[in-house]
């Protein structure tokens, strides 16, 4: 908000006459702080804010990653205008080639040019928090109660996808994967597991977070395969 606009006056808001009454609504240059707001309310990581940008990924040479850099642009100037087909993308590929990276990207730039609201979520986090209210008759939140601002988020970021695969952690991955299909809400989610792993010792995405649930996906999100090398261990 701006002290000296012309428009509100510094007020913040701006008053207009609709049908013979008054209405105050905000004014353009709270845009800004909006956004200030919403990116500490989506809850992505301090380390990612400043770093995972567009303008800070460089694709490698001999790698697919300018192409997935595009497909997140585009993804991110659409927003939330999608056609026919998917309204979320799934990135995929090996550990440090920019999956994290482009999908907090998206998220972020959703957050500060549109400012409209999401929500990041890592599974190894949440699956912990949903585990320290087990057995506490007394706690303060719920499963329930966790879940449900990640369902109901206009955009959702899921990291990690398939980095548990017990039978708890899968019902509990269905349950948020489900909902948000059921609403056609867009989600992002990031893996390092494949739908066809190069080595026959490995396991695919499917079987770690399982059918049903891969299932959906497939209709929910575009798939982004990302190839090259580890960008954490060219940096050391």
């Amino acid at each position: 908000m701006r002290k000296n606009c012309k428009e509100c006056g510094g007020t913040g808001y701006v008053v207009e006459e609709r049908q013979g009454k008054l209405y105050a609504r905000p004014c353009g240059c709270r845009k800004p702080e909006r956004a200030t707001a919403l990116i500490g309310q989506a809850a992505i990581p301090q380390r990612y804010r400043e770093r995972y940008v567009f303008e800070t990924y460089q694709p490698a040479k001999e790698s697919n990653q300018e192409e997935a850099l595009l497909i997140a642009r585009r993804y991110a100037e659409e927003y939330p205008a999608f056609g026919e087909g998917p309204n979320g993308i799934l990135f995929m590929g090996p550990c440090g080639c920019g999956k994290t990276h482009l999908a907090v990207a998206v998220l972020q730039d959703v957050l500060l040019r549109k400012g409209m609201p999401a929500l990041f979520v890592d599974l190894n986090d949440l699956y912990r928090e949903i585990r320290s209210t087990y057995g506490r008759p007394n706690a303060e939140e719920t499963e329930y109660d966790i879940l449900t601002p990640l369902v109901e988020s206009p955009l959702l970021l899921i990291d990690e996808l398939g980095c548990v695969s017990t039978p708890w952690a899968q019902d509990t991955l269905h349950y948020l994967v489900s909902q948000r299909y059921n609403e056609q809400r867009p989600t992002l989610l990031t893996s390092n597991y494949l739908d066809q792993p190069e080595r026959s010792s490995e396991v695919s995405l499917e079987d770690r977070i399982g059918t049903r649930t891969r299932s959906r996906l497939h209709e929910m999100c575009k798939t982004v395969l990302i190839n090259g090398p580890d960008h954490r261990r060219a940096k050391s």
